[in-house]
């Protein structure tokens, strides 16, 4: 297994084989919270036009994103896990669109698959990975808008590729956010940004393997991928 390592939206677009877009603050783990609450179906864009869009299609749709933390003029929430895990999410159609995450996921058109890297569920992407053992896993850091380095992103993408690579024993959740608590997270705690990026994000996007599913992005339209939940990928080829 050939393991490549690289970073933000040219790393995705150079990204080949099994992929992993890595955004911790806070794309992939909203998303997880998402599809832990079972809805419809979890869409993502990277243009803001073509949530819009959806939405004129779907009356009942719910709209999740940001740009630069903040959130989108008509959307429905923030890019938030604490925010969304206090909604019923269930049976509803969502859209998350944000400023790293989602656009490497569009921008990753060479890959033969897709799965999203965030803290709350590492030692699954790990074990899928293992399982499939591709001759090739292209593991992208998006960083902070898909432009500068992200030290979340980062330590996700060293313990991934040590999961891969040698045994070894993941931090405990208080070693990871002494390690990210500044200046990482400095954002979630300053009161001029509270509003858009509550405190509880912080603990929320650390909570290591807080689920055992993976995310998979399979790719509908040009702007437009779904993330599936796989929680039976043991057994999913027999």
């Amino acid at each position: 297994m050939e393991i490549r390592k690289s970073h933000y939206l040219q790393g995705a677009a150079d990204a080949v084989g099994l992929t992993v877009i890595i955004d911790v603050f806070r794309a992939y783990t909203t998303a997880a919270y998402i599809l832990n609450q079972n809805p419809t179906a979890l869409f993502i864009v990277s243009q803001a036009e073509t949530a819009y869009k959806l939405k004129d299609n779907y009356s009942d749709i719910i709209l999740v994103g940001e740009r630069k933390g903040i959130k989108l003029a008509d959307f429905n929430f923030n890019n938030s896990p604490y925010f969304i895990s206090r909604e019923n999410l269930t049976n509803k159609i969502v859209v998350l669109s944000t400023s790293a995450g989602t656009k490497g996921i569009i921008a990753a058109a060479q890959a033969d698959t897709i799965l999203t890297g965030s803290f709350v569920n590492i030692s699954a992407v790990a074990e899928y990975i293992k399982y499939k053992n591709p001759a090739t896993v292209s593991i992208v850091a998006m960083g902070n808008n898909g432009a500068t380095p992200a030290a979340e992103d980062e330590l996700y993408l060293k313990l991934l590729n040590e999961l891969l690579t040698k045994k070894i024993k993941l931090p405990q959740v208080e070693q990871l956010k002494a390690e990210l608590r500044s200046p990482a997270g400095d954002r979630f705690f300053n009161q001029i940004t509270q509003q858009e990026m509550p405190a509880e994000d912080f603990d929320f996007c650390l909570e290591i393997d807080k689920f055992d599913f993976i995310i998979q992005a399979d790719k509908i339209k040009t702007d437009i991928y779904q993330l599936k939940k796989i929680d039976n990928y043991l057994t999913q080829d027999r």
